[in-house]
């Protein structure tokens, strides 16, 4: 199982950031109006084929933090800021819903900020049903890749890089994935990245960064109507 990891860490490293270069490339030039559809089966596919690795490679223990992991760091992170964070989140953006939907102003700053991304964010409602698997995907599979394996991977496999070390270097990595959100967005889903992982630390197991992750991407379908971005 070692080579499998070692090969899964390669493609999230290398593979990952390639494809979504080509990927968003392909995009934005293509004129095939199922072009996005065909993009999120495709996103689909390889981030289970990926999770299912993952969890080959380390079976159910992908799902919780590793015995190596000191029980001190969970206390450190606290269930507290756990609980705030995840209240804090879920509040902010239902005021936010509920700010765009009811002011003209919001909903054209929100079409403004999203514009940038319109090449890969749905517009009919065929797509926004493919959108919301992949955001549910994403929620499961990307936890899995880049929290579950690939932080255990660099601390505990055969790099020994250290816990926060660790959860940097995948932090970065799961930045470089989703380069299509140009540096601004590298560097913000980079942050992203690191705050997952100490909820993860901090709760034991993957299940409620998987919940918060899946609620981010779907809050574009509540931000956006269809045909927002045409």
């Amino acid at each position: 199982m070692v080579f499998l990891e070692h090969l899964l860490a390669l493609l999230l490293f290398v593979g990952v950031p390639i494809w979504d270069k080509l990927e968003t490339r392909a995009l934005k030039t293509s004129t095939n109006p199922r072009r996005r559809i065909l993009s999120y089966r495709r996103i689909v596919l390889i981030l289970w084929t990926g999770a299912i690795a993952a969890w080959i490679a380390l079976r159910s223990s992908v799902f919780v933090v590793w015995p190596a992991v000191p029980p001190t760091i969970g206390q450190k992170v606290g269930a507290s800021f756990v609980g705030g964070l995840a209240f804090a989140f879920l509040i902010g953006s239902l005021l936010q819903v509920v700010l765009v939907h009811r002011s003209a102003g919001a909903r054209a700053k929100i079409q403004a900020a999203f514009k940038r991304l319109a090449f890969i964010l749905p517009i009919t409602r065929e797509e926004r049903s493919w959108f919301a698997l992949v955001s549910i995907t994403a929620g499961v599979c990307e936890e899995v890749l880049y929290r579950g394996f690939l932080i255990r991977y660099l601390a505990d496999g055969p790099w020994h890089l250290g816990l926060w070390i660790a959860l940097a270097v995948a932090s970065i990595a799961f930045g470089l994935g989703h380069g299509y959100q140009g540096l601004s967005g590298i560097i913000g889903t980079g942050l992203l990245g690191a705050v997952m992982g100490l909820i993860f630390f901090a709760t034991g197991s993957l299940w409620l960064s998987m919940a918060v992750h899946a609620l981010i991407d779907l809050r574009v379908l509540l931000l956006l109507r269809p045909g927002d971005l045409t």
